[in-house]
């Protein structure tokens, strides 16, 4: 009797099973269909590694530039050896980045390293035949080794690209080396008509001048020289 009871109670208070609908069985997937979501969640999966290769690459250039950027920042002479390993980090990024090349080269001539500059202008002007800069490089370097004609010949591609006080200068001087004063005289009076408060130039000119017998020229040139100079 009482476990008659007992049995009444706990059958009015214990929960109902769970019912299956017909639409729960209805939804349960067959082996073909757990085969087709299978391949659905590889192809996803897939696709979103695509999606991050494509999105890595196409930031490649991006990051390139900073590496370039941060290398500029460097070119400085106590740190043109870490400017270097910035412009070789934008190189392996972008290898077509004609200016990491030129001031790669660029550091590696103020470092005296001048094989390695030769050869990275020379990729700089593979990739932009028009970069002055490259040219004017090259001419420092021929002439720094003593082949006056062939820094004559770069200095002059680079003027015939763009004119600049530096390509002027320097063809003047090389020039003077070799006797060719008014040659000289007369790469200096353009190298004055870019900057007009450079002593350097006017010293230089006055010397080419004192060289003709034109001494009138050479002591006015000396003494604007001077007058620079002490105004720095």
């Amino acid at each position: 009797m009482t476990e008659s009871v007992l049995a009444r109670l706990w059958n009015a208070v214990k929960p109902p099973p769970p019912v299956r609908s017909p639409q729960a069985e209805s939804r349960q997937l067959t082996p073909r269909q757990k085969r087709l979501l299978r391949i659905a969640a590889g192809t996803l999966v897939l696709g979103a590694a695509a999606w991050g290769v494509s999105n890595y690459i196409i930031s490649e250039p991006q990051r390139a530039n900073q590496d370039f950027q941060e290398g500029m920042r460097l070119m400085q002479p106590a740190t043109y050896a870490q400017a270097i390993q910035h412009f070789d980090r934008a190189l392996q990024k972008t290898p077509d980045l004609a200016a990491a090349y030129l001031n790669r080269g660029i550091a590696y001539r103020y470092l005296n390293r001048t094989d390695q500059a030769l050869g990275d202008f020379e990729a700089a002007l593979r990739i932009n035949p028009y970069l002055s800069r490259a040219y004017s490089e090259r001419g420092s370097i021929f002439r720094q080794r003593g082949d006056a004609n062939r820094a004559i010949d770069e200095f002059t591609k680079a003027l015939g690209i763009e004119e600049s006080l530096d390509a002027y200068y320097e063809r003047g001087q090389t020039y003077e080396s070799l006797g060719e004063h008014q040659k000289a005289i007369a790469d200096f009076d353009s190298a004055i008509a870019w900057m007009r408060n450079s002593p350097e130039v006017y010293r230089a000119r006055s010397l080419a001048r004192r060289n003709i017998g034109d001494i009138a020229g050479y002591e006015a040139d000396r003494d604007q020289a001077n007058s620079f100079e002490q105004r720095r």
